[in-house]
Order: structure tokens, then sequence, then C-alpha cells
């Protein structure tokens, strides 16, 4: 396929993907983001994620993200993880802020390789939402697929120090009862890319931008975002 053809049909794709008879909406964050990792025996390990997302145009901290998780290792590049997620979200109505609680349940597998000195991750999250929207709970399930690259930069031959570029997607599918709150069966998408430095095999960290499209009940939102990483592990 010619250059033009491909680029035209890659525009007809996001064209597509984008139109909505729903209101668009452009609204700019900022995520602060640690991720853990620790080793319990060879076989179990512990996980911990923790977010601080702000609200548009950085106003206040409006959503709060705890995620443990108990990992078990299958082999040495690959790990099934059993975990749970509190997600806390405040919104200002009225210059009050209106308060949304979830709970989550969620399966993991995942499987890290590596390409000459380029680090892959593939990783397959099933999540189980419990929700309380408007004094209603809803239950619903979704599918979510990450790959993630890291390409070191300026770093040592084996990549235990030195600085790396970082790109990434994930994907979010809804597979259960999201027809309660009026989503379709795809979610929302993060593409990202971003410039990382690791200090040594336990900690790193990232500054970057993340394209979300996301579909809400009365409009899709468009947010870009700048996060700021902390992954360590021990």
């Amino acid at each position: 396929m010619k250059f033009p053809a491909a680029r035209q049909l890659i525009l007809s794709c996001i064209s597509l993907c984008f139109h909505h008879s729903k209101a668009q909406s452009i609204e700019h964050n900022g995520w602060l983001f640690w991720s853990h990792e620790q080793k319990i025996t060879d076989r179990w390990q512990f996980s911990y994620d923790m977010q601080l997302r702000s609200a548009d145009k950085f106003d206040y901290v409006n959503t709060l993200l705890i995620r443990p998780g108990i990992g078990y290792v299958i082999k040495e590049n690959q790990t099934v993880t059993l975990g749970y997620t509190y997600f806390g979200t405040w919104e200002k109505e009225n210059d009050e802020l209106m308060y949304e609680p979830e709970n989550r349940i969620f399966e993991q597998f995942e499987i890290k390789n590596k390409l000459r000195n380029v680090n892959i991750t593939n990783r397959l999250r099933f999540e189980q939402r419990f929700m309380q929207m408007q004094q209603e709970k809803v239950f619903a399930q979704r599918l979510r697929y990450y790959i993630q690259a890291l390409i070191p930069i300026i770093a040592n031959p084996d990549f235990t120090s030195g600085m790396y570029f970082c790109v990434q997607n994930e994907l979010f599918l809804n597979v259960q009862g999201y027809k309660q709150f009026d989503k379709s069966l795809f979610d929302q998408n993060r593409p990202y890319a971003g410039i990382g430095y690791r200090f040594n095999e336990k900690l790193d960290l990232e500054a970057g931008y993340m394209l979300r499209y996301i579909i809400q009940e009365d409009k899709n939102v468009l947010n870009n975002i700048f996060q700021l990483s902390i992954k360590s592990s021990f």
C-alpha cells in the first residue's frame, strides 16, 4: 500500500472513532502515579498502584485511586494477579464537591519480554466494577489490554541504569452492565509517550503525555494529560 493511501485509511479510522452524536469536550489534566512491586518469595509478590488526578485545567484534585494486588509468578516473565481497586472521584456541582465511590476487583495476566535491549510488557486485566451513581448501585465488567515498550536511549548495556523512552497504549472494553449507564462496548483508549530515567534496577522516574479518549454518558471527553510517574520494586 502506498503511503498516501495508508495515510488516508488511518485518518478515516480516526475520524470514525471520534465521530459521535454526543458533545465533545477537551480537558487538560495532571496525574501523579506511583507503582510498586514487592517480592515476597520466589513465586509470590505484592503490587501496589496509587494515582492522584486533577480536574480540568489543574483546578483541584478530583480522583484518588488505590490498587493493591497479590501476584503469583507462573514463569520468570509471566505473572497472574488478583487485586482490589478503590476509585474515588469528586466533581464540583454548584461549587459543592459531589463524591462518587467505585470499588473494583480485578484479575490480571502479564507477560514481560525483551527484544534485544527493549523491554516489552503485555497485560490483560478483567475488572468487576461496583459503582454508586446518583443514589443507584451499578455493577459492570470491563476488559483492559495494555502494551508498553521501554527503549533505552542513554543507558548501560544491560539497562540497569540510564535514560529511556516509553511508549504505550491501553484499550478499555465494556463487556457487561454498560447499558445501565449509557455506555458503549468501547469505553476509552490511552496512548502515551514519555521520557524516563532509571536510577537502578529498583527505581524509575518518568514524565510523559497521554491522550485519553473516553466515552461518558452525556459527552465524549478528550483529555490532554501530563503524567509524572515513580516506579519502584524491591
